[in-house]
């Protein structure tokens, strides 16, 4: 079974091939056990913390990332592709920084960035997320901004020659002020959704964290089988169902019984952490939401795709604790003419919505002992003078 894309890359067709032996489907424990052994569990908070600490990492542990994140993506993972991107664009950057150290080690941001923005299709957002992605309130690395710009839009530029520089969604919707209502209620009903992801998956990982490793992921693969047998559509990113589901071709019942699927796959993949990253996971997640919500009555009689890009990025504000980076993604895949919409979901999302995992990330009272980080890139001991000029004498102040 293959998946369809997202309009921006390729499409929205899916397709059966192959010989049809459902049993093969059941495949999937075995093989989502064996690819637990390589990825680290570690999410894209855990990596830039250590390079931003400059901390050293496990051995192979960001090949070990992008490896594990890329197999499980290809056997129809709900988690999002940003993972791997992430993390491998980190993984250079970092070595760039330890390879250059005059630069001030900024290039770490630039790589998440670069992977950030590339998955998305949107290189000003990955930046903003690159920046913000690292703390649990309003704070991000300022002056790591520019360096993470800059790295999203090279790294899109060399990603979209191959792949196209379209929205990954393209929703083109106008609202006006009298939006705003509507979207304060979007925010507080992706604000419960979004609540219910991140407390759901904290209690299924207590119950299961017993279990060996390998048999968590096993179980994440048995569910993703009977998901292949019974709703494939559930299957995969989803980032091409919300695109139809803005349209007339997928009734009411038919986008809730697909965000309901959604939910409990993703509920189990983050309670087992499966690898790859959760901001694909909110956006689709939201825009089934928002899909759903078109089509009631009342205050919400709004047009479908205004709605789904509002969900989408309210549940991502909440998810990623990212409102600059989602209200940004807003305005590059649908224009500024949903601003009225959006603001209020992601501020509202954003507030409501308790950290995704508490454990990762810098708390705001650590962020501002010795200087404010936001303020301050991460240093490195300057390197030694050159020999020729060590002797030699300093250059009188003019």
């Amino acid at each position: 079974y293959l998946a369809p894309e997202p309009p921006g890359e390729g499409g929205l067709a899916q397709a059966f091939t192959g010989p049809s032996l459902w049993p093969l489907a059941f495949l999937l424990p075995l093989l989502f056990a064996l690819t637990s052994f390589l990825g680290t569990g570690q999410g894209l908070a855990a990596f830039l913390l250590q390079a931003r600490e400059d901390r050293p990492s496990p051995p192979f542990s960001h090949l070990r990332a992008v490896l594990g994140g890329i197999l499980q993506l290809s056997l129809y993972s709900p988690m999002g592709r940003e993972g791997p991107f992430g993390v491998l664009g980190l993984w250079l950057g970092r070595g760039l920084d330890r390879r250059f150290p005059r630069l001030g080690g900024g290039l770490a941001f630039a790589g998440l960035a670069a992977g950030l923005g590339a998955s998305l299709h949107a290189p000003v957002a990955g930046a903003l997320l690159a920046t913000e992605i690292l703390y649990r309130s309003l704070l991000l690395e300022a002056r790591a901004l520019t360096p993470a710009l800059i790295g999203a839009l090279a790294g899109f530029a060399v990603y979209g020659a191959f792949y196209g520089y379209t929205p990954l969604l393209t929703f083109q919707a106008r609202v006006d002020m009298g939006a705003l209502p509507a979207g304060a209620l979007v925010g507080l009903v992706t604000a419960a959704l979004t609540t219910l992801w991140v407390e759901g998956s904290r209690f299924l990982e207590a119950r299961i964290r017993p279990l060996p490793y390998p048999w968590r992921h096993a179980l994440l693969g048995l569910a993703l089988a009977l998901a292949l047998l019974l709703l494939p559509e559930a299957l995969g990113s989803g980032l091409a169902w919300v695109a139809v589901a803005t349209t007339p071709l997928l009734p009411p019942l038919a986008v809730l019984s697909l965000l309901f699927a959604k939910l409990l796959l993703l509920l189990l993949a983050s309670g087992i952490r499966a690898y790859g990253g959760p901001y694909t996971p909110a956006l689709v997640l939201g825009g089934l939401l928002g899909a759903f919500l078109a089509h009631l009555p009342g205050p919400l009689a709004l047009p479908p795709e205004t709605l789904a890009l509002a969900g989408g990025v309210a549940v991502l504000a909440g998810i990623a604790r990212a409102p600059f980076a989602a209200t940004v993604l807003a305005a590059e895949w649908g224009g500024y003419a949903t601003l009225p919409l959006v603001l209020p979901a992601v501020l509202l999302a954003y507030v409501l919505t308790p950290a995704y995992n508490p454990a990762e990330g810098v708390r705001e009272e650590q962020a501002t002992l010795e200087g404010s980080p936001s303020e301050t890139p991460p240093q490195r001991e300057p390197p030694p003078p050159d020999p020729e000029g060590a002797g030699g004498r300093e250059t009188p102040p003019g």
